[in-house]
């Protein structure tokens, strides 16, 4: 029970990678905070069928509005906050030239836009309780780039550098924050991007290609890499960049 009674709020709860993370947490005694735009009473339901301690709240990461009404209630519910994992994000899978004003100005609003407004949430609360954890969700292609992903792939950069400065500024506060850096992940995001593909097979098939481990990771292999940076197994980890995308990046 690593999360034993800790609060911990997860964005982009509904499916993928957030999905497997509440699992995790709420698997290892975490308090769930379950954040997504969209309803997800029937997800969600998991928990509850477990006998999981959780809340779902419906709420935009991208408004500041939302984010504050998400700590409220948070704080409301349990009277503290140790744990944010900053998943909630968006596809856009076009060139430069091909992404318009408001293409871009939505996605980094939920992509960045998103981590910083719920991060400085998260911090204020913290504050206040002594401490605490924030991860990240970001991309193999912050690091990289790839064809006709340009914005995503600028957003994806600046979570790893806002995580980095994020770091800096709050060790003081007995805060911690890292990221990881997933690849290619069996999720409903990366299925959206393979359909929207000239070639949806043969793009499916250059995704697994590209690892060294031949094959898509899964969500619940990435819940498993942001419980050791939520943990105290992690406790001299902060600033870190995590990088679990299969072999790609390693060629």
């Amino acid at each position: 029970m690593r999360l034993k009674d800790l609060v911990a709020i997860i964005t982009g709860a509904n499916s993928g990678i957030g999905f497997a993370t509440a699992i995790r947490f709420a698997g290892e005694g975490a308090k769930v905070v379950a954040a997504d735009i969209n309803k997800a009473e029937a997800g969600i339901a998991e928990l509850a069928g477990r006998g999981h301690d959780h809340i779902f709240f419906q709420m935009d990461v991208s408004r500041a509005d939302s984010v504050d009404e998400l700590i409220e209630r948070t704080i409301g519910q349990y009277g503290r906050l140790d744990l944010l994992v900053n998943n909630a994000g968006i596809e856009l899978a076009k060139t430069v030239t091909d992404t318009t004003e408001d293409d871009w100005d939505r996605l980094m609003a939920v992509n960045l836009k998103g981590v910083f407004l719920c991060s400085k949430a998260a911090v204020a609360a913290m504050r206040k309780t002594g401490g605490g954890v924030i991860v990240n969700v970001a991309s193999e292609l912050g690091l990289v780039a790839a064809p006709a992903i340009a914005a995503y792939c600028a957003a994806k950069g600046g979570v790893i550098q806002l995580t980095r400065a994020m770091a800096v500024d709050h060790a003081a506060d007995n805060i911690r924050v890292n990221c990881v850096c997933p690849g290619p992940i069996n999720t409903p995001l990366l299925d959206r991007i393979i359909a929207g593909a000239a070639d949806p097979k043969k793009e499916r098939e250059s995704n697994i290609e590209k690892t060294l481990l031949r094959r898509l990771g899964e969500p619940a292999e990435i819940a498993n890499v942001i419980l050791f940076l939520a943990s105290q197994e992690s406790s001299f980890m902060t600033g870190s960049v995590v990088v679990a995308d299969g072999g790609l990046t390693a060629q």
